[in-house]
Order: structure tokens, then sequence, then C-alpha cells
């Protein structure tokens, strides 16, 4: 191949790859999370604080949080409500769900009083958003 056809190709490689982050990072940017959650969702008839966190098979910060998760359940008499994207991509698709994880902290009533996106929380901040959820 002479220069002339390589510097195209890299060129041609270059751009789309620049193209597709900058569509990522917007896709990304526009994640929220939901305001409510129906604990019916996850078979939960629950009446009090719920975690819920979305995951997926390869998510390493998933992974990280969820032993924090699951203590903070434990401590606070919250159920865990683990959801895989990809086995549940119509709570994905309900909830808007765009990134992994994404953690919830719900109310009794089904409202969303805090949450994460692409990162655990701190123990403290999980313990006194469970708190919050609780007095509700």
């Amino acid at each position: 191949m002479d220069l002339a056809l390589r510097l195209a190709v890299l060129l041609t490689v270059g751009g789309a790859a620049t193209l597709t982050s900058f569509a990522l990072r917007r896709y990304f940017e526009k994640a929220q999370l939901p305001q409510r959650f129906n604990p019916a969702d996850v078979d939960l008839s629950h009446r009090g604080p719920l975690l819920v966190e979305f995951t997926s098979p390869f998510c390493y910060e998933c992974q990280v949080a969820y032993p924090l998760l699951r203590a903070a359940s434990e401590a606070h008499d919250a159920p865990l409500a683990v959801i895989d994207a990809k086995e549940r991509p119509d709570l994905t698709a309900k909830y808007a769900i765009r990134t992994t994880p994404t953690i919830l902290v719900v109310d009794r009533n089904g409202k969303v009083t805090r949450g994460w996106l692409e990162s655990s929380p701190s123990e403290a901040d999980l313990a006194q958003a469970l708190e919050l959820a609780g007095s509700r």
C-alpha cells in the first residue's frame, strides 16, 4: 500500500473513532436518574426503603459496589434489587437506564430519593440516603 492510501485509511478510521467517541459521550451525558421506581417490577412488596442496582455482566464498578450495597441492605433492612440490564431490557428501557451501575435509593412511596450513576456511593452517603428514605 502506498503512503497516500495508508494516510487516507488512517484518517478515515481515526475520524470515525473520534465521531463515535463524541456520540457516546453525548449519549451518556444525557443519562439521568429516574424520578420513581415501582418495587412490583422486581417482585417486591416491601414497605420501606429499597436499594436498586442496574448492572451489566462486564461492569467492574458494579462488582465493586455490590458488597457495599449488600452490607447497607442488611444494616438498614432495605431489600437490594440487582437488575441485569442485559437480562431485563424492559426495565432498562422503562427507567431510561443508560449506564451501569445506576444505583437508586427508593422510599416507601416509590420516589427515588438519591442515586448514583457510573460510580459507587461512599458508605456514609449510602447510610444517610437510606436513613432519609426510611423516614419519609
